[in-house]
């Protein structure tokens, strides 16, 4: 991975650490971009949503120094990110600092405060994981643990890899109640987290069925977080005909294509079929037309998919936003779930060194079938 930290740096707090009250943010730019943004998202008026929220606009001295102050208790409990922006065109960056947030209330958090999905209606909740368990049940080798740390069928495809929960670059940790899953640069680790094992046990259900996950992901120049689908079948294979719905894939590209950032990817592949298809690649949607007009990177959002015998529907905050045919595969075998965050493995460009660890936090993960 190339060392391009970008214009924007941030000298403290160190990216992805603690902060417990009002902190001062620090910044260097290694070329004068001319005044600074800095944003977060808090809860709006009514406490039902998110909105962005300015924090402060800084210019910074002759040197490239600048700093403001972030009233953290002014902003929700938990995983949040500052964006902090600055110039135009080809001279535009824009920095991601990610930040646990020991100040400020809980918002809309943990799936008690969530409603079941108006898409769910009439289906009954058969998996659901808050992630305030004492431990996180995940495992490389024992089948009795609720997630398995790799693709199933062996095709593991981040090119930073999946690690092991017992190796020494574990990427899973419980906060609070929130899973986190951490890409660690000089650890060369990420994870991914699978609801069925190698052999094939574990958890899986036909259609009818709605599957959602509530999570804040990271952005960096090849990050690649997603929620998605699998057929599911004993045991596991590559080679066997699959169906993949991917409920989100974010692509992260901060330096690269600015639009980009806010959009996500919901896309259906049929594997090993007569030929491999995939249903409307461009199946893009940009984040700031629906909603509350917040990226994936910059609050939690709930990414939802549907299957029915007739159509298979694409969510986020319980909004539809894409829907297709249901797949003959998909309308008879059992689905599984993933949660990952990828480090390239597609073939674009990768570098996190601006950051050295990028987190995804998962608040829940709910199934209902019919």
């Amino acid at each position: 991975m190339a060392s391009n930290r970008g214009t924007i740096i941030v000298l403290s707090p160190d990216y992805c650490s603690v902060i417990r009250s009002a902190t001062t943010i620090r910044l260097r730019l290694t070329r004068s971009i001319g005044p600074l943004t800095a944003y977060c998202a808090k809860a709006n008026a009514a406490g039902t949503d998110y909105e962005d929220s300015v924090i402060a606009v800084i210019t910074p001295d002759s040197d490239g120094n600048a700093s403001f102050v972030f009233p953290a208790e002014n902003y929700p409990h938990g995983p949040i990110t500052i964006r902090i922006c600055g110039g135009e065109g080809d001279d535009r960056d824009i920095c991601h600092l990610q930040l646990y947030n020991r100040a400020g209330k809980p918002f809309l958090q943990g799936a008690e405060t969530a409603p079941q999905p108006p898409l769910a209606e009439g289906m009954k909740l058969i998996f659901s994981d808050d992630f305030d368990a004492p431990d996180l049940s995940i495992s490389t080798n024992d089948t009795s643990a609720r997630y398995y740390c790799h693709k199933p069928d062996g095709g593991d495809f981040s090119q930073m890899p999946f690690t092991d929960v017992e190796a020494p670059g574990n990427p899973f940790s419980q906060i609070d109640t929130y899973l986190r899953i951490r890409a660690d640069l000089s650890k060369n680790a990420t994870g991914l987290i699978s609801s069925t094992h190698r052999d094939g046990s574990g958890f899986s259900v036909k259609a009818p069925c709605y599957f959602e996950c509530r999570m804040l992901c990271p952005n960096a120049i090849g990050s690649w977080p997603a929620f998605w689908l699998l057929t599911s079948h004993t045991p596991p294979s590559l080679r066997t005909p699959t169906d993949e719905l991917d409920t989100i894939e974010a692509y992260g590209l901060e330096d690269l294509d600015h639009q980009n950032q806010v959009g996500y990817y919901m896309t259906s592949h049929r594997w090993n079929q007569d030929k491999h298809e995939t249903i409307d690649p461009e199946a893009f949607y940009d984040m700031r037309t629906f909603g509350n007009r917040l990226g994936w990177d910059m609050c939690f959002h709930t990414y939802g998919t549907l299957i029915t015998e007739e159509e298979t529907v694409y969510t986020c905050d319980n909004i539809p936003l894409y829907r297709h045919p249901t797949q003959p595969i998909s309308k008879v075998q059992p689905f599984y779930f993933m949660l990952n965050l990828a480090v390239g493995g597609n073939g674009w460009p990768v570098n996190i060194s601006r950051y050295g660890i990028i987190d995804l936090y998962a608040d829940y993960i709910r199934v209902y079938a019919g």
